[in-house]
Order: structure tokens, then sequence, then C-alpha cells
């Protein structure tokens, strides 16, 4: 029996008819057996591959076989955007069938919250966030609204595991289990993951369902690629809009300042142009899906915003300024294309300098080798642990470490973490007086009141933190979107006029208190500039495949002449250094230079260790660790190198703990703060360095004898290896 047999007889009669399909895909197929069995499953299909319709299909069916009254199923998204891009097909499916769908956002008003905590309509769309809103909030009868549900949906789970807004999903989901009386079904949706089984088992949790992968086979569509080089800034926008020229296109960019200034830049080209980052506000985004989608000679200039999903219509060409940094990424934003019969999946990258050159060939060459990133979720995350113990306080009003424990050690970011660790963790938080102890349980001690209790404790609501930002208001009173604080401080030394949603705008007034920025047009303007966290490593296996690539002689059909002739000149420059070598070392009388190619997380660790152990300056890329030491050093520095091969040598603890405490000092998380300190210092180690990626690197040294590997460039009499 087919799977479609299996669905209620009333959705196969509104597929066939209502919807006019003849038949499931093959992953709608197998997904609705898997489903329908009862297990909970990762879904993998590539964008426009039908896996909203492969999740959704036998969970309405479920609903309509086993009727119950309010919530059913939960369709969680990682952003606003997508949840409004999913809301109007995931309420055509649900009306169809005499059922209803609600989004649940912070730009949703608090009437229509109201009316559906009255009626809850049997889908409910959202975000983590808002889940734990419903879960802290008084005024949501929690037990009654999650007592029926059965099903849980994560779209764009690649986007979520192995971050904190996943470790806080997949937290407040073993909270809201406590409330239901099913062991609800988890389903993961991914367009592109490389180990789907560690999806599945950092969804899994409490849950004792059975698993399931669907992975069908997927036909390979026609795609082309193109690299062109475009070093001159002048010139890369008049490229950009020459290629968008007849056609609907999504035009990438790395980040929110490149966006602006690109945008700026085609717009005098006369190019339609339209902006779409998250710095924009949501009325500003929306208008320029809308517009895009009504015209037929357009393009959005765009972050990942736009990466996700999101369904902006027909596209006729992806874009891309530079490279991502994630073979994932590109064929993300390359399944955007080629959707039409017929139609062939593209996209064209413009890149900037050598490196970017390097970095878009190896991509392209991974995914050409059906390369994906694996995602590694994390099992001891001590930052989202005291997250969500605060609020578990403000949910129950008081707790007990029994409760605590429970309710959080089931999800698998606390997996790793003992109960006897736990324990302590909770001591810690009372001497702090984070937690309060009343004799019968804990609430929230003073000093998480004084420090989180703003504004209803809002700062709770969410893991991630918002640098402070003005709202950019025009003259019509409609919000543009924010710019950061410390950029406006400068502009104001400097001037009154800066770009945002590719236009110029003066500044008329600031209001201090309000937060917010009134702007008129302006003919031109400084292009703001937006901080971020942390640095954007590349991974080993993309910047391994970059030193093949300049090692190697192979031609690529898809780089314009530009491109091919600094290809072959920087294979020349390299060729001496490179030949036969896996990481070849240069010295001279300023130091010493190890081409790695390892990326950058290997390459801080190894920067690190030569910092402890030869006491002296060095500097890391994703593709070298430069020491600066004289030469009688350099003995030393081959010799750290052998001894760092052996496995042994990375089980000093005093090693680890020096380690941890050079790491850079950055502010990932708003909970950091407030940690031990030897947690505080293995959680920002482990974002910078990769112990166990550094020892595999120096195995892959020691295989073949370590001076093979050598390559001096240094006077005949250097130390030689």
């Amino acid at each position: 029996m087919t799977a479609f047999a299996r669905f209620d007889p009333m959705l196969q009669e509104k597929i066939v008819h209502r919807l006019g399909w003849s038949r499931l895909r093959p992953v709608q197929e197998t997904a609705a057996e898997a489903v329908l069995d009862g297990c909970n499953c990762v879904i993998l299909a590539p964008t426009a591959g039908g896996k909203t319709e492969a999740a959704m299909f036998p969970v309405l069916s479920g609903c309509l076989t086993n009727q119950e009254l309010g919530l059913r199923a939960i369709y969680i998204c990682p952003t606003r955007a997508l949840i409004n891009n999913q809301e109007q097909r995931l309420s055509e499916y649900s009306e169809m069938l005499g059922m209803a769908a609600f989004k649940w956002h912070g730009d949703v008003t608090t009437a229509a919250r109201k009316k559906f905590l009255r009626e809850p309509s049997e889908i409910l769309i959202t975000t983590p966030e808002s889940i734990e809103v419903m879960l802290i909030s008084p005024n949501v009868p929690t037990a009654k609204l999650f007592k029926h549900l059965k099903y849980v949906i994560v779209d764009e789970a690649h986007a979520l595991a192995s971050y904190d807004r996943g470790d806080h999903l997949i937290s407040v989901l073993e909270r809201v289990r406590a409330y239901c009386g099913n062991d609800f079904q988890r389903i993961a949706l991914s367009a592109t993951v490389g180990n789907p089984e560690q999806i599945l088992e950092w969804l899994q949790g409490s849950s004792k369902n059975p698993q399931k992968q669907v992975d069908p086979p997927k036909q390979p569509g026609k795609k082309r690629i193109d690299i062109r080089m475009a070093d001159e800034p002048d010139l890369l926008a008049a490229q950009a809009a020459r290629a968008a020229s007849g056609g609907k296109s999504l035009l990438f960019c790395e980040s929110r300042t490149l966006v602006e200034k690109i945008a700026g830049a085609m717009k005098r080209t006369g190019c339609p142009v339209y902006v779409h980052h998250s710095s924009l506000s949501r009325e500003e985004r929306e208008e320029s899906e809308h517009e895009f989608h009504l015209g037929g000679d357009a393009c959005i200039v765009c972050t990942a915003t736009l990466e996700l999903g999101i369904d902006v219509g027909d596209l006729d060409k992806v874009l891309q300024v530079d490279c991502p940094g994630t073979v994932s990424s590109f064929l993300q934003r390359l399944g955007r294309t080629g959707r039409r019969p017929g139609a062939e999946a593209n996209t064209t990258f413009f890149v900037q300098d050598d490196s970017r050159l390097l970095q878009a060939i190896a991509v392209v060459e991974l995914a050409r080798n059906n390369f994906i990133e694996s995602v590694y979720p994390r099992n001891t995350i001590w930052h989202i642990l005291l997250h969500q113990i605060m609020a578990m306080c403000l949910e129950r009003g008081s707790v007990t470490a029994d409760m605590l424990w429970e309710r959080l050690h089931h999800a698998y970011c606390f997996s790793g973490i003992s109960r006897e660790e736990f324990d302590r963790f909770v001591r810690f938080l009372l001497n702090e007086d984070f937690l309060h102890d009343d004799g019968r349980g804990w609430s929230l001690g003073l000093k998480a009141e004084k420090t989180f209790g703003r504004n209803n404790f809002m700062e709770i609501y969410s893991v991630f933190s918002s640098p402070l930002e003005f709202h950019v208001i025009g003259l019509s009173g409609d919000v543009i979107g924010a710019v950061q604080w410390d950029f406006l401080e400068k502009l104001l030394e400097d001037g009154s006029a800066f770009h945002l949603a590719g236009r110029a705008w003066r500044i008329e007034r600031i209001d201090w208190k309000k937060k917010t920025v009134k702007v008129e047009p302006s003919p031109a303007g400084k292009i703001p500039k937006w901080g971020g966290i942390t640095p954007k490593f590349l991974s080993f296996p993309l910047c391994r495949k970059m030193r093949d690539v300049l090692a190697g002689s192979e031609d690529y059909p898809y780089l314009d002449p530009k491109s091919q002739a600094r290809l072959a000149a920087l294979r020349e420059d390299r060729r001496e250094l490179l030949n036969g070598a896996y990481a070849p070392i240069e010295y001279n009388e300023k130091g010493v230079i190890w081409h790695t190619w390892a990326g950058g997380r290997i390459n801080h660790t190894l920067r690190t260790v030569f910092k402890i152990e030869l006491n002296a300056d060095a500097q890391t890329g994703n593709e070298y660790v430069r020491v600066n030491c004289d030469r009688s050093t350099v003995k030393i520095y081959l010799e750290t190198i052998a001894r760092m091969s052996d496995p042994e040598y990375w089980e000093n603890p005093e090693l680890l703990k020096k380690i941890d405490a050079l790491a850079p000092n950055y502010r990932l998380s708003k909970f950091q703060p407030y940690l031990p300190e030897p947690l505080r210092l293995k959680f920002v180690a482990g974002a910078v360095f990769d112990v166990d990626g550094t020892l595999e690197f120096l195995r892959c040294l020691d295989k073949m004898g370590l001076e093979t590997f050598f390559r001096s460039s240094a006077p005949k009499d250097a130390v030689k290896v």
C-alpha cells in the first residue's frame, strides 16, 4: 500500500481535486511512510523539493484520523520572514480540510494572540523564541494549549542545530513535553546537511519514538556556474547590473555593509534594485518581496536573509558577490533557480580578490564532488543551561533541583553534563544570588532580577542579544530600518548622511530617549557598518580544497578569462612552495610562516600553542600561521610541531587550561559573563579553538613523515628540517 493510500480519504480527495496533483514525489512518499509509522525523522530534499508537503500531508492526515480539539502541530521556522512566507501555504492546506493555521511571532498583534488562545488553531507556525514566550507568560494556559500536541516540525533544521537558537529550541521542547499527553513526533526538514543522523540525535531528546532518515535518490539537474573577477570596485556594480538585466535575480552579499554599497551603486546605473537584510524594517523587506513578485525585471540585493526557503517567485538568476563560507550556503542559493521545467540552476560569482577566487572555485568543486558540511550539535552548553534555569523559574514560579534536572537533562545540548556537575553549577548560581532558596524551592535571585528584569524579563525570551540600535524613520513616519549606535556616533563627527535600504538619507533629528533617527532623502551618504561577534573562520575541508586548486593544474571552464589568468599567475607564484608539500613552511630572519591551509579554528589552536611554547608573537589566518622568532628558535619551532603530533601532548590539563586562558575576549552570549570563570573561558575557547581537528591535521603530517611536508625559501645556512 502506498503512503498516499494510507492518508485520510478527505486528504486524498483534496490533493487530487483541489490541488490537482496526480502523484506524490518520491521524498513525499517516503516521508509520509515514516511519519504515519510514528517515527521521528529528518527529511532531506533540495530547495523547492517538496519538503513542506512531505511533512505536512501525513501530519494533516493524522490530525483528521485522530481528532482532538485544539493545537495538534507546531511548525517551527528560524526566521519571521520564513513564517510569513509559509503561512499562506500551510493555511491553504489546513483550510481545505476544515482546520486552521495561525502564525505567532513578535509582529503579530496582542488581539490576534488572545483570539488564538481562546480558540487554538490545529497548526501553529512560530519561532523558538515565541514558544519561550508562551511558556513564561502567565496569560498562556500552557497545560491546556499543549495537551494534545502530536507533531513538531522544524524547518531549515541545519540553520538551528549547533547554534544557540537550536539549543534553545530543543530545551523548550523538553519543557513543552511536560505539559503534553503525547510523546510528540519530531520532524526536521533540511535541504543541505552532511550528517542527517546527527540532526536526528539532536532532535530526539526524551522521545521514545523510532528514528528514520528520509533521503531518497535525487535526480541531478542542469547547472551553470560562472566565476568572474571583479577587482575594480567601480565596475563591480555595473557588471552585476548587466548580469541582472532581463530577468529576476537575487544578488547575495556576505555583509549588510556590502549590500548597501552594491545596491546603491546598482541603482545609479538605472537597474531596478530592491534591498533585503536583517537591519531593514519588516515593512521594507516585505515591500521588496512584494514588488519583486510583481516585477518581471528586477534584482534583490540581499544577505542570507533570502537564503532560507523564502519564496520570492520564479528566479532566473542567482548572483553572488565574493563567496559564501560554506558549500551548504552555496547549494541553498543555487537551488533558488532552475525550478521551472527545462530551466537550469545557475550562479554567477563576482570575486574581488585572489583569496575569494580560490574560495569560490573550492566551494564549487566540493559541491561537484557531493561534499556538504556536517552539522555538529554541542552537548555541554552551560550558558544555555543558565538561561533555561532562569526561564523555568519565571515559568514555574518556584523550582527544585530534581524538577530542573528532569525537565532539561534530556535535551541534547545538556546531555554531556553529569548530575554532579549540574548540582555544582546550581550551587554556584545560589552563591551568586542568581537563584534564591526560600527553603521550599528556588526562584530568581536579586542579581538575576537586576540583570535581566527590565521590561518584564524580555531579555529571557531569546538567547541572542542585539547591539544598541536606533530606528531610522522617514518623512512619512514609516520605519526604514536600524543603524547601530557606534556607527551613528562616528557619523555625527564626520557628517550627517548615510545609506539604508539602498538609498541615502540625511539626519534631521535624533531622539535619544526613544532611540530614533528622523531622516530625509539625501544625494549621498556613508555606508553603515554593523558589528559582528565572531570571526568568519573557514573550515578545514574548504581551506584544503583551496590549497589543492592552487597546487593543481586543472582548468575550470566556468572561469572568465580574467579569472583564468589570475589563477595561472597564482599557481606560477606558488608552484615551488606547494610542489608536493602538504603544509609547507617558509622561514627567514623575521620568523616562520607555516602554510597549513587548515582553516581558522585549527590555525588559532596552533598559534596559541606556539605562543605558549615559544613565548613569541604569532598571527594567523585561514591559510597560515606566522610566528615572529629568530633563527635560533626555528629548531625549537619544528620540535614543537613534532611533539604536538603525539596525542598525549594534548592530554595535559595544564596546557589545555593555558589554551583556554588565551582565548580572545569575544562576547558570544549575553549569559556568558555570569558563568564561573573556567566555564566562561572554555565557552569562548570552544568557539575559537579545535583541539581534535588540530590533532587530526597533525596526524596527516605524521603519517608520511614530518620532514616530507616542509619546503624552505630561506638562505642555505638557515635551520633545515
